[in-house]
């Protein structure tokens, strides 16, 4: 079986780990590069794709890679912090929060990035999104 793990301080504003860790048979691999600052992981429902933020360029965005950890992809390239991604259940679209428009928002986007948009607008933070069936 594989899996992510995930971040067991997904929702505090603790530091988050520096690395995207894998359950296998037998232990556990690394999938992203330990001390960029990688957080937030989340399986797409198929089970072959990881959205997960990344601090790789200064600033927290939002990436996919394949589940083995390969074809790391920056969806978001902006900046202002992004953060928290959720996957539609049909996995073709994912949310996530975002700080441009200068406070925490989410927004919206197809899987491959494309249409980015923001869905709410208010002076409180808006952080995580989750998605029903």
């Amino acid at each position: 079986m594989v899996r992510p793990i995930r971040d067991a301080r997904r929702y505090s504003s603790e530091k988050v780990s520096p690395s995207i860790k894998q359950e296998v048979s037998g232990g556990v691999i690394c999938l992203t590069d330990v001390g960029v600052g990688d957080a937030f992981p989340t399986l797409s429902p198929d089970g072959t794709k990881i959205a997960f933020g990344s601090n790789s360029d200064g600033n927290y965005e939002i990436y996919v890679m394949n589940a083995d950890g390969s074809g790391q992809t920056n969806l978001t390239n902006n900046s202002a912090n992004d953060w928290y991604p959720s996957w539609s259940p049909d996995g073709t679209q994912i949310t996530f929060s975002s700080e441009r428009d200068g406070n925490a928002e989410i927004y919206f986007m197809n899987a491959d990035g494309s249409g980015q948009m923001r869905l709410t607008d208010n002076p409180a933070d808006d952080e995580i999104s989750i998605w029903q069936p």
